[in-house]
């Protein structure tokens, strides 16, 4: 069983319960025996999934503090940071969606097996989901999904008005912002604040967090297909 929960510790100032440790170590057994099955991650140490999946889904907290927020989680994968969010901050309402079937399956199980409420996976496409559950949620996240332009005209619609979008990135952030040009000006966010956290041992991270300031335009979200070929990815 893990038991380096000083860098939990140091990152985000309080240890986890004892609670808390009996589900991510029941978590981690469970994603290894179905990684097995079908890919979910290529990272597998007990050491790394701590570090690189869990720790990592946390550390946004810092800066925003959870309560009992309504959240929908973007390409959540095999459940990072929403199985994560919902083990340390039991109170939060969470959607999980993902496109990919096979990993949606996988969060079930992991739903069931970890005894978690309050939450619920969706097998569904985020550009679809968000006409139908507009302005739903107070918080919409995402980790290491797409392109920051990408994700934002896909996320913000679900957002309520003075919601938040935040955006889990790595050190490649600010060449994202500047490629994404105004995109936050043509769907009505704001950046209120970024979080940059140097290199611990597994990467700098810089998480971006953005208000919603008005509805979203109806143009918004368009088909991902005509998203992703206007993305400032392509500039990049």
């Amino acid at each position: 069983m893990f038991n380096n929960w000083k860098i939990f510790e140091s990152n985000l100032g309080f240890a986890p319960s004892e609670t808390i440790k009996i589900k991510l170590d029941k978590y981690y057994k469970i994603l290894l025996a179905e990684n097995a099955k079908y890919n979910l991650t290529r990272i597998t140490s007990e050491k790394e999934v701590y570090e690189k999946h869990f720790l990592d889904s946390l550390l946004f907290t810092k800066e925003h503090k959870l309560s009992n927020e309504k959240i929908i989680d973007i390409g959540t994968g095999p459940g990072f940071p929403g199985i994560v969010l919902k083990i340390f901050f039991p109170e939060i309402e969470i959607t999980l969606i993902d496109s990919n079937n096979k990993k949606v399956n996988f969060l079930n199980i992991l739903i069931e097996k970890l005894n978690l409420k309050k939450i619920t996976a969706k097998h569904v496409r985020a550009e679809e989901l968000a006409r139908i559950e507009n302005e739903h949620y107070d918080i919409v996240i995402s980790r290491a999904v797409a392109y920051l332009d990408v994700i934002l005209e896909l996320g913000v619609r679900f957002t309520k008005i003075e919601g938040k979008v935040i955006l889990l990135k790595g050190p490649k952030a600010d060449e994202e912002i500047l490629n994404s040009k105004n995109i936050a000006e043509k769907l009505k966010v704001t950046l209120t604040a970024k979080q940059i956290l140097k290199d611990t041992g597994f990467g700098e991270r810089i998480n971006l967090f953005y208000t919603k300031t008005k509805s979203t335009p109806d143009l918004y979200p368009r088909e991902y297909a005509r998203i992703v070929k206007e993305s400032g990815k392509k500039h990049a």
